[in-house]
């Protein structure tokens, strides 16, 4: 039955140099409700956002918006229904707090006669909103996570739009400042009657504050429905391939996701040390648990996606608090683990300041004749937040003979080859 929806997507496909991302996706997404989009790492969920956004447009198929073609709406038209709130919320050049805010303006702003005072009241009024307006006069860099997340919304909010896109908005942030920003979320999709729609990977926190669940894997659609229809053990051991228990509240009829410690694997004796961050670890920690691997993680800040599945797991895990430089104390330690492994692998996480000494660790002279598997190496230019440091740093990791680029499927295959002759 066809519902009253913001976003209508018709067998839509896309790919990037002729290599399939998105493959004949048909979705309707109601208006003023929450969405969020799950699925392991590579499965198009941040491209499916792309493509709402207008940031990229389909090779086949079409998209909607209240009913009108994408392609028939102005780039300016579109900024006025839609804003966008990206995963990486770092600047490049440093503003004031206020201005910051005021950008999200833009789609308003007569270009010779500049921000008019209804543009200040309508920033000031968001600010107020989202708990930012006291932060008006500092620097946006020198802002913590939680409150640059809160900014950057109140920017959107200043766009007035009917729909709020969100790729991965707390994948950074610890566990206080998830539930902060998260409940501020779901409080604009109610008051401001907002469509919402975001990516996420917890699949606990897309359960507690969405209407509505898409799961997908393989650039595919392969459930959706509200939380209870859509995350069912069932459902997520298809699209994550591992195991799980799910509860239902019964005062909230929400489900709450438990993994699934197997003692009863068949280990292997092939020990690999996992290097992530962020979620980008979420699927590469439990598939290599359950497929006999002995697995350890590093440096994991303390409330982190990964670092919750890890503990979950019950593996060894060099860890430290968030958005602090890592100490000596937890570099050792991860350095010790990735010693003792026989395979490091290094996920595609975004890499920044306080990151950094998770990519030094390799150039360490004990780890000279390790086998590093390296993901997303292609992308290292999209993940850097150093300004080109962590590239450079790239490079010289890719220039050692045993570190190697590899893509999900083939770092599978390595382990799978190596764990069934160590049986």
């Amino acid at each position: 039955m066809a519902v009253d929806c913001s976003i209508r997507i018709k067998n839509l496909s896309f790919g990037y140099n002729e290599s399939p991302v998105l493959r004949n996706i048909s979705l309707e997404l109601q208006r003023a409700g929450f969405t969020s989009i799950v699925g392991p790492n590579g499965s198009g969920k941040s491209t499916l956002l792309k493509q709402i956004s207008g940031i990229l447009k389909p090779d086949q198929g079409s998209l909607e918006i209240n009913g009108a073609d994408m392609n028939a709406i102005s780039k300016k038209d579109i900024a006025r229904i839609m804003a966008v709130v990206p995963q990486n919320t770092a600047l490049e050049f440093d503003f004031k707090v206020m201005d910051v805010v005021l950008m999200g303006r833009y789609p308003y702003v007569n270009r010779f006669k500049g921000e008019t005072q209804k543009d200040r009241e309508i920033s000031i009024e968001n600010m107020k909103y989202t708990n930012t307006y006291h932060l008006r006069d500092r620097s946006f860099n020198q802002l913590s996570g939680g409150e640059r997340q809160r900014v950057i919304l109140a920017q959107a909010l200043a766009q007035q739009p009917k729909i709020l896109l969100l790729d991965e908005p707390i994948s950074h942030l610890d566990l206080q400042h998830q539930i902060e920003i998260m409940s501020l979320i779901k409080k604009l999709s109610i008051d401001q009657q907002l469509t919402v729609i975001a990516v996420l990977h917890d699949l606990n926190i897309a359960a507690a504050y969405s209407d509505y669940i898409v799961m997908m894997k393989d650039g595919a659609l392969h459930h959706q429905g509200t939380p209870v229809e859509a995350l069912t053990a069932e459902n997520i051991q298809q699209v994550f391939n591992i195991d799980v228990e799910v509860e239902v509240s019964a005062s909230t009829n929400k489900p709450y996701i438990y993994a699934i410690t197997r003692n009863q694997i068949k280990k292997n004796n092939v020990r690999v040390h996992v290097i992530c961050g962020g979620g980008s670890g979420s699927d590469v920690i439990p598939i290599l648990h359950n497929s006999g691997f002995e697995v350890s993680a590093g440096v994991l800040s303390i409330g982190d996606l990964d670092w919750k599945i890890s503990k979950d797991l019950d593996l060894k895990v060099a860890e430290d608090i968030p958005f602090t430089k890592i100490s000596d104390e937890a570099y050792n330690y991860n350095k010790k683990l990735a010693m003792s492994a026989d395979y490091v692998v290094v996920t595609d996480f975004y890499i920044g300041k306080a990151n950094m000494r998770n990519l030094e660790i390799m150039l360490e002279p004990e780890l000279a004749e390790k086998s590093i598997l390296l993901l997303g190496s292609e992308e290292i230019h999209q993940r850097d937040i150093t300004e080109g440091a962590a590239a450079e740093l790239y490079s010289r990791i890719t220039a050692k003979g045993f570190a190697k680029a590899v893509s999900r499927e083939e770092m599978y295959h390595l382990l799978n080859k190596a764990g069934a002759e160590n049986e």
